[in-house]
């Protein structure tokens, strides 16, 4: 799936710039900056292919630019928006250069087999054409999210 950045603000000026950041579990600064990576350690970072509903996880925020990085961070489950964590649709944080910030978050329940992913929007709402980075738009991989009673 391609995902193609389109974040231009639909607010008022004023409420964009309001927008209110969630603190991380942990801060690292260990050189694995991917912008947005699934992982069950916070130590580094291991793909999480397939995960059961309700298990916890940890999603990874990394910044390997020269400044700090506002994302917009959101959740798709099988192509559709979910909350990403605390009834949260879509999450703002900021990261620090050369740092990654570390957020627990549950995978949702499901019915059948379902796609997961989490894709953070660098620079919300601030869309130039002489910042391409802010045209960007950053994917985990996809996690499968089994039921807990799985059948075949």
């Amino acid at each position: 799936m391609a995902v193609i950045s389109n974040n231009y603000p639909i607010n008022h000026k004023n409420e964009l710039d309001n927008l209110k950041e969630i603190e991380p579990d942990v801060v690292v600064k260990d050189g694995l900056n991917e912008e947005m990576f699934i992982t069950n350690d916070i130590h580094k970072l291991q793909s999480v292919m397939v995960g059961k509903e309700g298990e916890k996880l940890w999603f990874s925020s990394g910044n390997d630019t020269s400044e700090p990085l506002k994302y917009a961070i959101i959740a798709l489950k099988n192509w559709r928006q979910t909350t990403v964590t605390d009834n949260q649709e879509v999450i703002y944080t900021t990261v620090s250069v050369a740092e990654r910030k570390l957020y627990s978050f549950t995978l949702p329940n499901v019915k059948k087999d379902s796609n997961f992913q989490l894709i953070a929007f660098p620079y919300p709402y601030q869309v130039r054409k002489d910042n391409y980075a802010s045209q960007q738009a950053f994917g985990s991989f996809r996690t499968v999210i089994e039921p807990r009673h799985h059948t075949e």
